[in-house]
């Protein structure tokens, strides 16, 4: 099956116009592939027909279901553990010291995916800084554009195969239970975390100013009018003096907006 060169140029807009990500020229195999399990699941037999549906009849829940199947929704407890040891070391002992005249701590996972990324910060906080943080209001939101990651992140339910990436037989212990299902998360880690559906190109989360943005290995996939959109909205949220975390080739420069961002590997003056 090839794609009309008309078909995919019309799913490379509405991914634009949808989330802002980019498609190129040579992505028509990666488009085909990740279609045709949509199709069939609503009885086509070809693109054709799916495309025509959302074109002609624009079909919303049709329309976010053939966005949501094209977006990358790779993840993994602690992925890049040298970020994570960044921020157990020396950011969140900074911001924690900053803020204990508010007693009040805020931390965005701006792309929470399936929800790993969100429950290893919980993880992290529960085990290194309870005791630091007894009394204050934290608030770690988790939000991402994909319901179908979200209902997963929400459960809290993990594969043998997804709960092994990143986690040690230790924190395996420590924060799940094992059923015929998989892993589940500890109820009182799960709390911890409010998720939240929301589109980083159309929205920012209401609880403002945020003290911490993780918005990693997003970027990438953005068009750079979207990268510059989803950067000003992170630099609306943030607090004055909080911390942006993107992916290791991913930069805040250009257009003025410079945001103190969170390297894999920092000396301490680079995050004033």
């Amino acid at each position: 099956m090839s794609l009309p060169i008309d078909q995919f140029d019309f799913i490379r807009r509405l991914l634009e116009e949808q989330v802002g990500m980019a498609l190129e020229q040579d992505q028509h195999f990666f488009v085909e592939n990740r279609l045709l399990p949509v199709a069939q699941r609503h009885g086509w037999c070809s693109l054709e027909s799916l495309i025509a549906r959302i074109r002609d009849h624009h079909d919303r829940l049709l329309t976010q279901e053939v966005v949501e199947s094209l977006m990358t929704h790779e993840t993994s407890f602690f992925r890049d553990p040298h970020y994570f040891d960044e921020l157990t070391d020396r950011v969140l002992p900074r911001l924690i010291a900053s803020r204990a005249k508010e007693r009040r701590l805020a931390i965005w996972c701006a792309a929470c995916s399936t929800g790993q990324e969100a429950f290893s910060i919980a993880m992290i906080l529960r085990e290194r800084f309870s005791d630091q943080l007894r009394d204050w209001q934290v608030e770690l939101l988790a939000t991402d554009v994909s319901s179908r990651a979200l209902e997963q992140a929400q459960s809290g339910r993990f594969s043998d195969v997804e709960a092994r990436r990143g986690l040690s037989e230790v924190r395996l212990a420590q924060h799940f239970r094992r059923d015929q299902f998989g892993w589940l998360i500890d109820d009182r880690l799960r709390q911890m975390v409010r998720f939240q559906r929301l589109n980083l190109l159309t929205a920012s989360p209401e609880s403002s100013p945020v003290d911490l943005i993780l918005l990693r290995n997003v970027l990438i996939y953005m068009t750079p009018s979207a990268r510059q959109t989803m950067l000003s909205r992170a630099k609306q949220s943030l607090h004055s003096d909080g911390h942006l975390m993107l992916g290791s080739t991913e930069s805040s420069g250009g257009d003025g907006l410079a945001i103190p961002t969170i390297r894999p590997v920092v000396r301490l003056a680079d995050l004033n």
